[in-house]
């Protein structure tokens, strides 16, 4: 088999020739314009969402996990508060909670689709609650309905994690955009990709855009004055730049995504796999990027195997709970406290869904499953 034929797991860089000729123009123009750290060609990509996204303020910062710490502080996370988020999704969802002071408070997850469990988090709400931090896992949103009753009722800011669902859509409203705030990420696996780090925030209140603002450049308000402590965390103009020409296609590249999670879906049904290969249920209201394609099986590594020596990449998303990680032992949580989560370490698996992908590959992958799942019974 040569590298050619070999099933990859991402598609990162520009698609072909002509786009990374545009990306070349566009950092030129950024050079141009001394578009550095913010500038011009951030706040063009700003503009651009924050009209896509239907928010207030769409708010470029250097990746994710700034864009998480600072929307949480903005939100008025403080030392000693809590704020409660799922058992299990990626690391620096849990970390920027205890890089603000803030003790993570962890619940377990809906069995169907992963995501953070409302009543879970009903459960956990105490007098020191700051913020709910649901993540929308995998390419679809949490179930927003019951977090934003839980909100209301307890005057608790919604903090949402949007890094994997970019222009995914709850009940007619974009990720990011329904809580207090929505933090994306543009690592360059995710389906709106930089060539390196960057994020942004986006919410619709004026006084928390003021506060993210302020946040991302050390808390200056001008002058060298400094009202309170922020972050270096701005976006810079290159990676600005490639994600405007990038967003030019993701309605084209979402397209190929759900294509190829339809014929994964499909060829499972036709192989009678479902029982042994479980795909994730459906958040009700929410559409879906597919930033990845999850599948449950309980021999999980040998299947990993199995499939890379037959030329098909694969994922462990995640292959640890957050409070099983090393660095939050001391929180005190044992093992078996949050079962759903646990078991999804064990068994989650994720099958090559990007858009270069080429029909007839995701059958390609079900079919080598289909083999493999014979193997693992003997």
């Amino acid at each position: 088999m040569t590298v050619k034929d070999r099933i990859r797991m991402f598609a990162v860089g520009p698609d072909d020739p002509e786009e990374k000729n545009a990306w070349i123009e566009a950092l030129s123009e950024a050079i141009d314009e001394n578009s550095f750290c913010l500038g011009s060609k951030t706040e063009q990509f700003e503009s651009t969402c924050q009209k896509r996204l239907g928010v207030a303020h769409a708010i470029g910062v250097s990746s994710g996990t700034d864009g998480l710490k600072i929307a949480l502080a903005a939100a008025g996370v403080q030392p000693g508060d809590e704020v409660i988020l799922p058992a299990y999704s990626f690391f620096s969802t849990a970390s920027v909670i205890a890089q603000l002071g803030a003790v993570p408070v962890f619940v377990d997850l809906d069995v169907e689709t992963l995501c953070i469990c409302p009543q879970q988090v009903a459960d956990k709400i105490s007098e020191t609650t700051r913020a709910i931090l649901p993540v929308h896992l995998y390419g679809q949103t949490a179930a927003m309905d019951p977090l934003l009753q839980l909100s209301e009722k307890y005057s608790i800011p919604i903090v949402e994690d949007a890094a994997q669902a970019f222009d995914v859509k709850y009940r007619g409203r974009s990720a990011g955009s329904i809580g207090t705030a929505g933090v994306f990420s543009f690592y360059p696996t995710k389906n709106l990709a930089a060539a390196g780090d960057a994020g942004m925030v986006v919410c619709q209140d004026d006084k928390i855009a003021a506060r993210v603002r302020l946040l991302r450049v050390h808390g200056d308000t001008g002058g060298y004055r400094h009202e309170m402590l922020g972050w270096n965390a701005r976006m810079d103009g290159f990676q600005a730049a490639i994600l405007s020409v990038r967003l030019e296609k993701l309605h084209q590249q979402q397209e190929v995504r759900r294509r190829n999670a339809m014929e994964y879906l499909e060829t499972l049904t036709n192989l009678d796999l479902l029982e042994q290969v479980t795909p994730l249920g459906h958040t009700e209201g929410s559409d879906h990027c597919w930033h990845q394609f999850i599948v449950r099986v309980t021999q999980r590594d040998r299947l990993r195997e199995q499939l890379s020596q037959q030329g098909i990449d694969s994922g462990a998303y995640y292959p640890s709970t957050l409070p099983e990680q090393g660095c939050f032992k001391s929180l005190g949580y044992r093992r078996g406290e949050f079962p759903i989560a646990e078991s999804a370490a064990q068994t989650v698996v994720a099958l090559p869904v990007h858009h270069r992908l080429a029909a007839g590959d995701p059958a390609r992958v079900v079919e080598a499953i289909h083999k493999t799942v014979g193997v693992l019974a003997d």
